[in-house]
């Protein structure tokens, strides 16, 4: 149901009784409802309950009404109230002038037919409607212009920013008092390190192409509007493309590491049948009487090394046999065979490892994901400590994760590296987040969280930089099955 429309309110400001009486008539037979007052210090009073129009006599008891319009247009609870000045004394051009330049809608002088003075509220009240409208469909503009998802700025012809939505400053981390007036060619060398006039050479066939921000990815998007036969603006875009940009990289990792896994898998699988045709030879081998003492510790040294190769291609096939379940896996297992993939090449580094191993129970996780993870970890932790003086320390026990009241397997992985600094302690689970330069990928303990996130886990991490105890500690937390 719509409600009701109420009478449109108009005070009238006049020292004089008759001419409130014939206004008030006029104006009742009209459909309005009327305010009277007798001075402009009365007036000003009762503008402050808004009414629709105001009708004020410029000779006034105390003041004059050109004094009572610029007051009323001074004050912001007032200023967008329509004025018409009535006078039957101040009747020449310049008085005219000067109440229109005071604030003045209008102007009348007197005696007023009353046709025309229906007239003028009639056509001052409408200019105030669509005053009305204009500012509440600005208002909705703007409201829409700062909801947008991507960044969005105008500029004009000369490449100048005349308006940007709340997201656009949001990128730049700017305000709009900032960013308006500043050139585009301005914006792109100072956040993007980019030469605009280049930038716009590169653009693809869509007038759009792709920058990094802040270690965010965006499309921007850039399009001249043209009037007739000059260019009268520009609007530049910005989309943040960030997490498509991992969901792409997460993809091409994933297959790389499906394709080297399944290669891996091969020649594991294919190296075991020679690898039992040679034990088998060398079991004969050593059962002959013709050989020497020293031929056969030759064979038994080499019986062992076999036999070290047939549990090194065994972890092989495990570390890489996945489940599209999760299954029950034994903690222990789990981690053993991590270490066995890295054990030649800490012994290459000179890494000394010291693990402890005391947790036969098992976890319910997909086995080939949470290795990935621990191989990140540790790989990471390679990386961080230095040739022939590192040290990397690996424990497993059953635990408690007080928070959630949850009884699980505890993981911790620590090292002698230099630690991280606590400029790169936000970020390191961050998507191409690094600090190695070309030699990292960025997303690996990223991906390591979503994963651990995944099996209902947490990862934790204290690091030092400084003293005799410096280095990272990984502490990484599933529960029991």
């Amino acid at each position: 149901m719509a409600e009701p429309v109420l009478p449109k309110r108009i005070l009238v400001i006049d020292d004089q009784e008759p001419t409130r009486y014939v206004f008030r008539r006029i104006l009742t037979n009209a459909g309005y409802t009327v305010e009277e007052a007798a001075t402009g210090r009365e007036g000003l009073a009762k503008a402050i309950l808004s009414p629709d129009l105001i009708i004020a006599d410029v000779n006034l008891p105390d003041m004059l009404g050109y004094d009572v319009c610029r007051r009323l247009k001074s004050n912001p609870l007032t200023q967008s109230i329509p004025v018409l000045q009535i006078s039957a004394s101040f009747i020449s051009d310049e008085s005219k002038v000067q109440a229109l330049e005071g604030g003045a809608d209008s102007y009348l002088t007197a005696p007023v037919e009353p046709p025309v003075l229906l007239a003028s509220v009639n056509a001052l009240l409408r200019l105030r409607r669509a005053e009305a409208l204009s500012h509440l469909s600005a208002l909705q503009w703007q409201t829409t212009f700062d909801s947008l998802s991507d960044g969005l700025a105008l500029a004009d012809g000369a490449g100048s920013v005349v308006r940007a939505n709340a997201r656009f400053m949001q990128i730049l981390g700017t305000a709009a008092s900032e960013t308006e007036g500043l050139s585009l060619s301005h914006i792109f060398r100072t956040h993007f390190g980019v030469d605009f006039a280049e930038f716009r050479q590169h653009l693809g066939d869509d007038s759009s192409a792709e920058i990094s921000h802040n270690n965010r990815w965006y499309r921007v998007r850039y399009d001249i509007i043209q009037s007739e036969s000059h260019v009268s603006g520009s609007v530049l875009i910005l989309t943040d493309i960030t997490d498509q940009k991992k969901l792409q990289e997460t993809l091409k990792l994933s297959e790389r590491l499906a394709a080297t896994g399944r290669l891996a898998h091969i020649i594991a699988h294919e190296i075991n049948n020679p690898l039992e045709a040679m034990s088998n030879l060398l079991y004969l081998a050593a059962q002959g009487t013709a050989i020497s003492p020293e031929t056969h510790a030759y064979i038994e040294q080499a019986s062992y090394e076999l036999i070290r190769i047939s549990q090194i291609t065994k972890q092989v096939l495990a570390y890489h046999r996945e489940s599209k379940q999760p299954v029950a896996t034994s903690a222990n297992e789990l981690l053993e065979g991590v270490l066995a993939m890295f054990r030649a090449h800490m012994g290459g580094m000179g890494v000394e490892l010291a693990s402890r191993l005391s947790c036969d129970d098992e976890i319910l996780v997909h086995p080939g994901e949470i290795r990935q993870v621990f191989g990140n970890i540790i790989s990471n932790a390679l990386d961080a400590t230095s040739p022939m003086h590192g040290k990397l320390r690996v424990r497993c026990f059953r635990a408690r994760d007080e928070k959630r009241n949850m009884i699980g397997v505890r993981f911790l992985f620590s090292d002698n590296g230099p630690g991280i600094s606590a400029v790169n302690m936000p970020h390191i689970y961050e998507a191409f987040y690094t600090t190695k330069q070309a030699k990292g990928s960025g997303i690996g303990l990223w991906l390591s969280s979503e994963v651990i996130q995944k099996h209902r886990g947490r990862i934790r991490l204290r690091t030092r930089t400084e003293g005799n105890y410096r280095g990272t500690l990984f502490d990484v937390f599933f529960p029991m099955s």
